[in-house]
């Protein structure tokens, strides 16, 4: 019919109410890209640090993490439930890691698997990668990841110390099914 102009009307509902607005908007970060993935703070730790406290700040927000004995650095990432990786963002002087080598779900590792086994994925790392760049994965080949090794070989100075300011890591919760809440219906 002449003169009818169709309005779609919604009401936007919380537990079954009528909230009287409209939904509430996605924010950019949620329709645009990965998140910025939580860690498990507890359960990530470094191996050769000569300050293995300041791991929490690195992974926090900011901080410096530097090597003891030599350059090398190896660091476990735990995530509170399976993850997909994206991208990691590491941010460090220009005693930085020159390389990071990662390894998948690997709880129990020390420096000599870390020299002799393959990476799933080597990152080199240049003056620009280490400025807050995301550092991209094969993504899937980080599909199902509850923990995350980095071992940093060397540092770009060539120097006994290695330094991290930051690191962060993006991508998504893996999505499961609870069996626990799962309800039996009839």
């Amino acid at each position: 019919p002449r003169g009818y102009i169709a309005i779609h009307t919604y009401t936007h509902m919380i537990n079954g109410v009528p909230t009287g607005g409209a939904p509430p908007a996605k924010s950019a970060a949620s329709c645009c890209g990965p998140d910025e993935l939580s860690l498990d703070i507890s359960r990530c730790e470094v191996l050769n640090a000569s300050n293995p406290a300041a791991l929490a700040a690195v992974l926090g927000g900011g901080g410096e993490l530097r090597s003891d004995c030599d350059e090398q650095l190896l660091i476990t990432i735990a995530f509170p439930s399976a993850v997909k990786l994206h991208s990691i963002v590491l941010e460090g002087p220009g005693s930085a890691p020159d390389e990071i080598r990662l390894f998948l779900n690997r709880t129990a590792m020390g420096f000599d698997d870390a020299e002799a086994e393959e990476p799933l994925q080597a990152l080199p790392l240049d003056e620009a990668r280490r400025s807050g760049a995301p550092l991209l994965l094969q993504y899937v080949k980080f599909q199902n990841v509850s923990t995350l090794t980095l071992f940093a070989p060397s540092n770009q100075e060539e120097s006994e110390v290695t330094t991290l300011h930051r690191l962060r890591f993006f991508g998504s919760v893996h999505d499961t099914t609870n069996m626990k809440e799962f309800k039996r219906v009839g």
